[in-house]
């Protein structure tokens, strides 16, 4: 096989994976093109191959492996066991609401620990170095928890995975099927159940009524995080936020087990973060962050960003989770309209209406102290509209829009964007910013992790946030002059 690669395209970083379990033992070549690449060079690489094909075939190895079998198979699953403790990776803090939702519906869920360097070492092992960030981070949380299981007396037959999948052009809807195959490799039966965004999530096998609990939970932690994130930079006692956080999650994650009412909990939240904030502190610069769903919400591979912008004199908020599953649904009810689904259209347009009301039911409880709110699905696709086609899909057309909305709100200083090292969607975001940066007269950076050192991306951040300074000191002598 000769296999033809663009350079820095991500999904070849799985493509390959199949083609040489395709392949076996037999010779396999790759041609990397870019814009450099010259003649020359591919004439000198295509006939090595020749000379590697000849020699194979010269050593007798073609022979020797006829009848070799090898399991190649990837599949998934998407039903729970009953009688198996579901591991979910710690992908943010909505885990725990959503195992709590799931411990309400009688499944037995555990989140993973916070990720730390250890889980790439693991992974890094069994991947090429070209797979994102996020994928080695879980994998790499599903190897840890299973290589130290015995430190922890848990017994392997007892334990399943769980991870999200998606279709369309980000890798993620290959984490599934190669985790699987990676720990079936190394000695591991681990299945990973996967549930799908093109059906809106809706394929748990739990009922509406654990859709409905768990939505609620993860539209809570949104606004439980506004609210650490207002308060942190202007806390009259370090790390007061912090910890008024992490109680308000575990009293969310309580009620949530038990199916009960989050009202009471949520309205005690605005007033107690309120009395944290050192009200003659004046504002910092407010800077918005979006971008690919985990690396911006996964504070290990994201290395703490809104800390960073923090540390660096800024106030920073993060896209919601829920951004994402209002937008696959609505998208659920257009692939209806599109295949003429009269039952896809109907269902989608009832949870579409469940999933609104529940978020107002939930928004209703937090005070203007949090200062949220979030655009509509319909108001993000129709200002990404004027730059990229809503049909694209995925991550990329939220944060355009998204990015648009901070940069015509006055409150907003300028917006960050993040994404994995060869990210397709995230590419077609830092491509169009510059553009959309300058129409607007506001800064709008991208930031690139690996899993490497990010002392680029913190110095690009102190730097940023230098000319956002500059940005509202020239703002305001402009006014003084008019």
């Amino acid at each position: 096989w000769l296999v033809l690669t663009n350079f820095g395209c991500g999904p070849n970083s799985f493509i390959l994976n199949l083609v040489e379990d395709i392949t076996g033992s037999k010779p396999l070549g790759q041609l990397e093109i870019d814009e450099h690449a010259a003649e020359a060079g591919i004439v000198t690489r295509i006939e090595a191959f020749v000379d590697t094909i000849q020699g194979f075939a010269n050593s007798g190895r073609a022979e020797g492996l006829q009848g070799q079998t090898k399991n190649i198979r990837r599949v998934a699953y998407t039903r729970f066991s009953e009688s198996k403790v579901v591991v979910l990776p710690r992908m943010c803090e909505h885990a725990e609401v959503l195992a709590a939702s799931m411990q309400a519906y009688g499944v037995d869920a555990m989140v993973l620990p916070e990720p730390d360097e250890r889980i790439l070492v693991y992974a890094n092992s069994v991947t090429s170095g070209k797979e994102c960030l996020p994928y080695r981070v879980t994998l790499g949380g599903f190897m840890q928890f299973l290589q130290e299981a015995n430190g922890h007396n848990v017994d392997l037959a007892t334990v399943e995975g769980f991870m999200a999948s998606a279709f369309g052009p980000c890798r993620f809807g290959k984490y599934v099927v190669e985790q699987i195959r990676i720990l079936r490799e190394l000695g591991f039966d681990f299945p990973i159940r996967s549930t799908v965004s093109n059906n809106g999530y809706h394929d748990w096998g739990l009922g509406s009524g654990f859709e409905r609990l768990a939505w609620r939970g993860i539209v809570a932690v949104d606004y439980l995080e506004r609210l650490l994130w207002r308060t942190r930079p202007y806390e009259k006692v370090r790390g007061t936020a912090e910890q008024m956080f992490r109680e308000y999650l575990t009293k969310v994650c309580d009620l949530t087990r038990r199916r009960e009412n989050l009202a009471g909990a949520l309205k005690e939240a605005g007033s107690a973060f309120r009395v944290l904030v050192d009200e003659d502190r004046p504002r910092k610069p407010l800077v918005g962050i979006n971008g690919e769903i985990f690396l911006r919400s996964n504070k290990f591979s994201n290395s703490d960003l809104v800390r960073e912008c923090e540390k660096a004199g800024l106030e920073a908020i993060v896209s919601p989770i829920s951004e994402w599953f209002k937008y696959i649904t609505h998208r659920n009810i257009e692939d209806g309209i599109r295949d003429r689904d009269l039952k896809r259209i109907l269902a989608g347009n009832v949870r579409k209406f469940l999933l609104t009301r529940d978020e107002h039911t939930v928004a209703s409880n937090f005070d203007p102290f949090a200062e949220v709110r979030d655009p509509s699905t319909k108001e993000l696709l129709g200002l990404s509209g004027q730059y990229l086609s809503p049909k694209c899909g995925g991550e990329a057309v939220l944060s355009i829009g998204a990015g648009l909305e901070w940069l015509k709100d006055q409150r907003f200083a300028g917006v960050i964007s993040v994404m994995p090292h060869g990210c397709m969607p995230g590419g077609t975001v830092a491509a169009m910013s510059a553009k959309i940066s300058e129409k607007y007269g506001k800064p709008w950076i991208s930031l690139t992790y690996d899993g490497i050192m990010e002392s680029n991306n913190q110095a690009r951040i102190a730097n940023f946030a230098e000319v956002l300074r500059f940005c509202e000191k020239d703002r305001l002598r402009q006014a003084a002059v008019s």
